[in-house]
């Protein structure tokens, strides 16, 4: 069966002086607390080849990703449908992405781009694709507290930003370990959810505390190690203040304890394999309702408060497209892939998914660790599960008038049966 690896690895840590993506257009850097990265892990067989990157960043649109795709494959000698591409989610980094209307987040940087992002990830996957060696691979999971559901329930029943000790989260952190001769490690992937936000508001350039937990691990297991994120959507880093206010010292203890963790799901693994790499590709569409009448939108615009800036936002794009005799699309699809590597099967979604979401589509899977990655191959916004959506809060809003044509309630579900239909022919 024969599985050869390769991995590589950039630095992309803008000037100083950029703006930072995830809390307001107001914010700029003023300094680096650590670098940002780009890490690219090529795994081949004799008939198969996968490429899987993340970048140390909060979101990445869908043309940098197609962007990226296609040019990373031709320097891996791979097809471009076999590439995923990853954002850890740190809100302390550069613009990569932008939302139309939405000028509050701030909009792509198409220089630092052109010339740092995308140069310098091209550079780490021909560093993974020049380092290949054959390698074995090990599974080991533990149970996690850097997480906590985030959807804060208030007396009054509306939902704000915070902690939610007794709604779902996903606890389950999974490493997977590749080693060489010897058992040698050589590289390992870190999955769980939460979003890198642990530092705060801040202007200083950070991986959030996915850094922390990343360095710890590289220092004792020697191995480049990679994070992809998983779902993220309702859950924050847990950290000692209940309101979840962040700051420098409060990130370097959720790092700590992921750090601890993730070492502690290494050290599960006892046996390693010649495991089988599977990719297979297909479609995932979700299709939108029926549009808001052009008086209804006039009607609820006119009604919007000072805080509905998506609602606001997508009923004025919906009656501009009525203006222009523009229809749109009847429905949000985008292609997908899955990379099976023996016991594990990696599930992209291009949205900040919610934890029961992951822990559905892993129950119903025959893999045992089907692992969701959120704002991996592109940047659609939330998705929630259809059992949240009747409480409202801010990701709901965002899930609702994120587009001008508005997503069924039931998306979860339906991407759910889609990837599940994927599965089930690896």
């Amino acid at each position: 069966m024969g599985m050869t690896i390769g991995i590589g690895r950039e630095i992309i840590t803008p000037e100083l002086g950029g703006f930072l993506f995830g809390y307001n257009d107001h914010t700029k850097s003023t300094s680096v607390l650590d670098d940002l990265d780009v890490t690219a892990l090529l795994m081949k067989t004799e008939d198969t080849s996968a490429l899987l990157i993340s970048f140390a960043v909060c979101l990445i649109h869908d043309s940098i990703v197609k962007e990226v795709s296609e040019k990373a494959a031709a320097i891996a000698g791979i097809p471009a449908t076999n590439v995923i591409v990853s954002a850890t989610h740190t809100h302390s980094g550069p613009p990569t992405t932008e939302f139309s209307g939405f000028t509050s987040f701030g909009t792509m940087d198409r220089d630092y781009i052109n010339n740092t992002f995308i140069t310098k990830c091209l550079a780490a996957v021909k560093t993974a694709a020049a380092s290949m060696k054959p390698a074995k691979v090990g599974v080991g999971t533990t149970q996690s507290t850097v997480g906590i559901n985030r959807r804060q329930l208030q007396k009054d029943n509306t939902i704000l930003l915070g902690n939610n000790p007794w709604d779902v989260f996903d606890p389950t952190m999974t490493v997977i370990s590749f080693v060489g001769e010897g058992n040698k490690p050589l590289a390992n992937v870190i999955h769980i959810g939460a979003h890198c936000t642990a530092i705060g508001n801040t202007q200083e350039i950070t991986r959030d505390w996915a850094g922390v937990m990343v360095d710890r691990v590289e220092a004792q297991t020697g191995a480049m190690t990679l994070f992809i994120n998983g779902t993220l959507g309702d859950v924050a880093p847990r950290m000692a203040n209940s309101d979840s206010i962040g700051d420098l010292k409060l990130m370097k203890e959720v790092g700590g304890v992921a750090g601890i963790d993730a070492m502690r799901a290494f050290n599960t693994i006892k046996t390693y394999y010649d495991e089988p790499l599977q990719v297979i590709c297909g479609g995932m569409e979700v299709p939108f309702v029926p549009a808001i009448s052009k008086e209804d939108a006039a009607a609820m615009l006119e009604a919007c408060g000072k805080w509905d800036r998506f609602k606001r936002t997508s009923l004025t794009t919906l009656l501009k497209m009525y203006e222009d005799g523009e229809k749109g699309p009847d429905s949000l699809s985008y292609d997908q892939v899955l990379f099976r590597i023996g016991p594990v099967v990696l599930v992209p979604y291009p949205f900040e998914v919610f934890s029961e979401i992951g822990l559905r589509l892993r129950q119903y899977s025959p893999f045992a660790h089907t692992l969701t990655m959120s704002c991996t191959n592109g940047s659609h916004s939330y998705l929630p599960a259809e059992s949240a959506i009747c409480r409202g809060g801010y990701e709901i809003d965002s899930f609702l008038w994120f587009r001008p044509r508005q997503m069924p309630n039931n998306a979860d579900f339906l991407l759910i049966q889609q990837n599940l239909e994927l599965i089930n022919r690896l």
